[in-house]
């Protein structure tokens, strides 16, 4: 019974040796880590859909360069969450499927193959300067120096991306403006002469 006693005693002198593990961040690095991982994963995207459907070697070779770059920058800042202890689902978190990649994409994937490359490298113009731009806010809010040095390694990358993409746009053809014709109205009837304000023969008649 003493010794059933003593080991009931240390029970709870054990349990307070072992020292609480501490929560996973979810201060404001985590959130610019999801930020810059989803921005990048729609790049990627995009990417990926270019390689396939572009014309022009030189787009395509833009298109695969940009997939490697983007996934490269990924990899560093899902190694960097992890080392950190960041909550890798919350890192992950899509924030929104149909805004990313399926709307976003929509009016790429819906461009006539003529017009793909053009509305391609002009989609990522516009892509990269945003994205330049809330990499540049996220720098400055980073709290972590090791943070920040990743985001500036990705926007010297995103930097060479769009110089390469300005450089693309400026080198194709614009495609032309689409006409819309108006609806077909059936022979013999006029667009303006409708008859409307045309009395009838026997108006006159009394």
């Amino acid at each position: 019974m003493v010794v059933a006693g003593i080991g009931l005693l240390t029970l709870p002198v054990a349990a307070q040796q072992q020292a609480p593990q501490a929560p996973p961040p979810t201060g404001p690095d985590q959130e610019l880590v999801t930020r810059l991982r989803q921005l990048g994963l729609d790049e990627i995207a995009a990417a990926r859909m270019g390689e396939t459907r572009a014309v022009r070697p030189n787009v395509q070779g833009f298109a695969e360069r940009m997939e490697r770059d983007h996934r490269a920058a990924d990899d560093r800042l899902l190694a960097y969450a992890m080392r950190k202890n960041m909550n890798r689902a919350d890192v992950s978190e899509p924030g929104g499927a149909l805004a990313h990649s399926t709307l976003a994409l929509a009016p790429l994937a819906n461009s006539a193959q003529s017009e793909f490359d053009y509305n391609f490298v002009q989609k990522m113009v516009a892509d990269h300067q945003a994205a330049i731009d809330a990499a540049t806010a996220a720098e400055r809010l980073a709290r972590d120096p090791e943070l920040r040095s990743i985001i500036s390694a990705d926007l010297k990358m995103m930097t060479e991306h769009l110089v390469v993409a300005q450089q693309l746009q400026a080198a194709i053809p614009a495609p032309a403006p689409r006409v819309v014709g108006l609806p077909a109205y059936p022979a013999g009837v006029s667009r303006t002469q409708t008859g409307a304000d045309i009395p009838p023969p026997a108006a006159g008649v009394r």
